[in-house]
């Protein structure tokens, strides 16, 4: 059974409290314009409305509701009324029919609601939370990744500039603060810019630091006078 067939089986089990509601339900169902007597006629109609016309996709996917209708009068009645209850759906063609949609998880949840499918929609938003919090976390992983990357490669071309010096005999004529930055790279090639500048002699900014590594690689390169 799919995700949008459970969800009708679902509403074909939930009572009417009211006669008209019941009329108001099968209204919908019958593509007829809705005659509200009391406040959850609303919910009801559209519930027939969506017995008949309704599809929703899984939760795990990309929300989106959608009701297909083979008259466009319906179609604008319909949106009428979800309009009037706060919902705005959007309008499609497909295969002849004239399609509402509802896209935004909120607008979907309230639908849902108001139809009577309350477990559904809490389902949905437990769901969305959830992946939400998934894709988060997979950004700051891949942040923190490249971060990494980047941490690294730029290790890799300090220490190929300070190697590069040592075997030219330059590095002995450098400014002390260029050699204490030399030697604290060769000793620690995979620490960060912020632990080396923990370990300098003399208290540096991060930046000041780094601006001494970039100062090696740049007189290795030949690109800077001492």
């Amino acid at each position: 059974m799919s995700y949008s067939s459970e969800l009708k089986a679902h509403l074909q089990t939930l009572g009417f409290r009211r006669e008209c509601c019941m009329l108001a339900c099968s209204a919908g169902y019958e593509a007829e314009k809705l005659d509200a007597v009391c406040e959850r006629c609303v919910g009801s109609y559209l519930r027939g409305v969506f017995f008949r016309f309704g599809y929703l996709s899984p939760p795990e996917k990309d929300s989106m509701l959608t009701f297909a209708f083979p008259s466009e009068a319906f179609a604008d009645y319909v949106q009428g009324v979800l309009t009037d209850v706060g919902i705005p759906a959007k309008r499609g063609h497909r295969r002849g029919k004239i399609l509402l949609y509802l896209k935004r998880s909120d607008d979907v949840s309230d639908l849902l609601s108001l139809m009577g499918a309350t477990r559904f929609s809490l389902h949905r938003m437990e769901v969305q939370v959830d992946k939400q919090v998934r894709e988060e976390l997979n950004r700051k992983c891949n942040a923190e990744t490249a971060n990494l990357a980047r941490t690294a490669n730029a290790a890799a071309e300090q220490l190929t500039a300070i190697r590069r010096l040592e075997d030219t005999k330059k590095l002995g004529t450098l400014p002390e603060e260029l050699q204490e930055a030399a030697a604290l790279r060769l000793a620690n090639p995979e620490a960060s810019l912020e632990e080396l500048r923990r370990l300098a002699g003399t208290p540096v900014s991060r930046s000041g630091f780094n601006h001494r590594l970039q100062k090696l690689t740049k007189l290795a390169e030949g690109l800077e006078d001492v």
